[in-house]
C-alpha cells in the first residue's frame, strides 16, 4: 500500500493579518482606509507632542475639514464631509471597536450578499446617519445651542447600517456573544437600536442619532430587496423606453400559439434572473449578452 505524508502549514497571526489586507476586497479596503487616516492623524499629533506644542488647533482644523457639520450652511461649503466623516477617528478605541464590528459583520455580509453592496451600504448608511443627526440637531430645542459648532466623525453609522442590513436579511442567523450565548442577529440589531435611542441623553447625542440613521437605512435597504422594488420599476431606472405600440396578437395554429407562450415565459424567467443579479452585483456585473437581453426587453 502506498503511503502518503501530510504536512499542515500553520499560518502565523501576522501573516493572516497582512494577508487580509493584501486581498484587496471591499471589506479590507474599507478597514484599511479607516486605519490609515487614523495613523496619519496620530503621527501628526505625536509630532506636536514632541515639539512641545498643543495639537488642539490641528484637531479642530481636521474636524472642520473632514467632519460632517450639523449646520446645513456649513455643509454647503464642505459637501465632501458627507463621505469623509465616516472614515475619520481620533480616539483609538473608537476606531478599534468600529473596525472589529465591521470585520466580523462585514465578513458575514459579503458571504451572503456582495462586495459591491457592502460599499454602497457603508457609504449610504453613513450619509443616512448624518441626515438624522443634522435634522435632529436643527429641529429639537435641546440641540440648537450646540448645532453651529458640532461636527460628526466615525464609521459607527455606516457599520450600524451593515449590521442592521444583514440582520434583517438573515433574521434567523445566530451568533455567539460573551455572557449572552447564542442569540439571533436580528435581536442584537434591535437591541442596539433601542440602546442608541435611550443613549441620546448621554454626552454624545450626535453619535447615537447617527447610529439610528444608519439602522434605518440598513432596514430600508433590505426591505427594498424583499419587496423587489427594482422589478416593480420595470427597468425605468435603467432605461427610458419609447411608449409601446399596441399590437394585437393573432394566434396561428395550436403549435405556434404554444411556442409563443413558451418563448414569452422563458424570456420573463431570464429577465427575472438578470434583475436578481443586478441586486447582487449591480448593473456593471452583467455580461455583455445579459445587458443586450435587458436592453432588447426594455424596447418591447
Amino acid at each position: 500500500m502506498q503511503g502518503y505524508s501530510f504536512h499542515h502549514q500553520v499560518t502565523s497571526p501576522w501573516k493572516q493579518f497582512t494577508g487580509f489586507f493584501r486581498r484587496g476586497d471591499a471589506l479590507s479596503v474599507l478597514i484599511l482606509i479607516n486605519v490609515v487616516i487614523w495613523v496619519i492623524i496620530s503621527l501628526i499629533r505625536v509630532g506636536f507632542a514632541l515639539s512641545g506644542e498643543s495639537s488642539f488647533a490641528f484637531l479642530q482644523s481636521t474636524l472642520a475639514f473632514l467632519g460632517a457639520p450639523a449646520s446645513p450652511e456649513a455643509l454647503a461649503t464642505s459637501f465632501w464631509t458627507l463621505i469623509t466623516y465616516s472614515f475619520v477617528h481620533i480616539d483609538f478605541f473608537h476606531l478599534l471597536f468600529n473596525m472589529l464590528w465591521l470585520y466580523w459583520i462585514g465578513k458575514l455580509f459579503i458571504e451572503y450578499m456582495s462586495q459591491h453592496q457592502l460599499i454602497w451600504v457603508y457609504l449610504l448608511g453613513g450619509m443616512s446617519g448624518y441626515l438624522v443627526y443634522m435634522l435632529a440637531f436643527n429641529a429639537f430645542p435641546g440641540f440648537l445651542h450646540i448645532a453651529p459648532t458640532s461636527r460628526l466623525i466615525g464609521a459607527s453609522a455606516a457599520v450600524m447600517a451593515i449590521v442592521t442590513a444583514i440582520a434583517f436579511y438573515l433574521p434567523n442567523y445566530r451568533i455567539n456573544l460573551l455572557f449572552l450565548g447564542r442569540i439571533r442577529l436580528i435581536h442584537l440589531a434591535i437591541a442596539l437600536f433601542v440602546l442608541d435611542f435611550l443613549m441620546i441623553s448621554s454626552n454624545n447625542p450626535g453619535g447615537h442619532l447617527s447610529h439610528i440613521g444608519g439602522c434605518i437605512f440598513g432596514y430600508l435597504y433590505v426591505l427594498s430587496i424583499r419587496k423587489n422594488w427594482l422589478k416593480k420599476l420595470k427597468l425605468k431606472v435603467l432605461f427610458k423606453p419609447k411608449p409601446k405600440a399596441k399590437i394585437k396578437y393573432r394566434p396561428g395554429s395550436e403549435k405556434e400559439e404554444k411556442e409563443y407562450f413558451e418563448d414569452k415565459k422563458h424570456m420573463e424567467e431570464e429577465i427575472d434572473r438578470i434583475l436578481d443579479k443586478i441586486k447582487l452585483t449591480g448593473y456593471q456585473g452583467l455580461t455583455a449578452k445579459e445587458k443586450e437581453t435587458l436592453f432588447k426587453y426594455s424596447k418591447k
